[in-house]
């Protein structure tokens, strides 16, 4: 799937509810985190003067390295502003806003990107400590796919789409050989299973204030979770092969462009 599939088809700035019924994102069926086969790949990105662009989240922070989840989740590094060290809390992991700016993409580093002259651009994506850019950035006039790498298959993606005046921020976690446990999915709620031997069980689903659970499914292999609120949507996955299990937590929101 491209970033572009991501977007509505309707054209210039559409309703936030209508923007969300047409997002070809296919929770259920798809994960992102793949780059447009169309996109511009580009080299590593050397951090530049932030240049119109706000604060880190201070309340940032998020999954980490560590595939074993806390019941309270993911424990994420000190810092704060600039930092190359992402700050603790939910927002780190979450998307409880749309803008420009800096962000905080779990505990895996920081992304900084611009809106100028009606397009996205790409000022900074900056690795914490124990990891890595994945890939080169993925950067389009109209989208932007940054995704961090860390030991043992954790990889964080954040990207960022435009259309027209509206704006949509995906952050996506994925765990190799993930533990049972609890799992917070962005800022939509969080999601409990067991493993036994070769199968997965679901026990107990648990959505934040103003969102919704719209899909449960469980089977021996697979558990599939997604919750909804008025301008956004989060998902939560885990597939077993053998006796290894592969999670991933994805949250989206979209809205107006509001830069910082």
């Amino acid at each position: 799937m491209t970033l572009k599939g991501m977007l509505p088809a309707a054209a210039g700035a559409v309703a936030v509810a209508a923007l969300l019924g047409g997002c070809g994102l296919g929770f259920g069926d798809e994960m992102i985190g793949t780059p447009s086969a169309t996109g511009t790949q580009a080299g590593p990105v050397v951090p530049e003067p932030p240049t119109g662009s706000g604060p880190a989240q201070q309340s940032g922070g998020g999954g980490g390295g560590s595939t074993t989840p806390s019941s309270s989740g993911p424990s994420g590094s000190g810092g704060s502003g600039g930092s190359t060290q992402p700050s603790s809390g939910s927002q780190a992991a979450g998307v409880t806003e749309v803008r420009t700016g800096t962000w905080d993409v779990g505990d895996a580093g920081q992304v900084q990107f611009a809106v100028r002259q009606g397009q996205l651009q790409l000022l900074a994506a900056t690795p914490a400590s124990g990891w890595q850019q994945a890939q080169p950035p993925t950067t389009q006039p109209d989208a932007i796919e940054v995704v961090f790498g860390a030991p043992l298959g954790t990889k964080w993606t954040f990207q960022v789409q435009l259309s027209g005046s509206t704006m949509q921020i995906t952050k996506q976690k994925t765990v190799a050989k993930a533990a049972d446990g609890s799992y917070p999915v962005g800022a939509a709620g969080s999601v409990d299973f067991i493993s036994s031997g070769s199968q997965l069980k679901l026990t107990n689903v648990a959505p934040e204030g103003g969102w919704s659970v719209t899909q449960r499914q469980s089977s021996p292999t697979s558990i599939s979770v997604s919750f909804k609120q008025a301008a956004g949507t989060a998902q939560f996955t885990a597939a077993m092969s053998g006796t290894d299990v592969t999670v991933t937590t994805s949250q989206q929101l979209s809205g107006p462009v509001t830069t910082t």
